[in-house]
């Protein structure tokens, strides 16, 4: 004869309520790393069309010369957040104010110590556009 022990109503909605809350994290973590994973393949098209200088498009912005065209993130070295355009060709944070000059992403003013990360760039001769390619999870 079995004797069957039976589980306190408590020890139930504990139970629960954790194997719940495990599966809301666990759903949480897949869809953040499925972002993640998108934003590594993001791609943008410019025309042939770019003005000289600094051009800001949100996520990254286009730096042209006359020789050439350079491309960087938005993303602010120091604490993430995404920086805006500033006086000139500088850019600036505004969470803590860290300030990189335009033209090569290097922090002019702290305290983000690192330069902005620069985008792939490539020139496509048939269709005659720009493609700028992010290759990191981080924009």
């Amino acid at each position: 004869m079995e004797i069957q022990k039976r589980i306190s109503r408590k020890i139930f909605i504990r139970w629960t309520t954790r194997l719940i809350f495990g599966i809301t994290l666990w759903i949480w973590y897949r869809v953040s790393n499925f972002q993640t994973d998108q934003e590594k393949k993001l791609e943008f098209v410019h025309g042939q069309d770019i003005p000289m200088g600094m051009s800001y498009y949100g996520k990254y912005y286009l730096f042209r010369t006359e020789n050439s065209i350079r491309a960087f993130s938005t993303t602010c070295t120091h604490a993430g957040c995404r920086i805006g355009k500033g006086i000139g060709d500088t850019l600036q944070c505004s969470c803590h104010g860290s300030q990189f000059e335009g033209m090569s992403g290097k922090p002019l003013k702290g305290p983000a110590l690192k330069p902005l990360q620069e985008l792939e760039c490539r020139h496509n001769e048939k269709s005659g556009q720009w493609i700028i390619t992010f290759h990191s999870a981080r924009i």
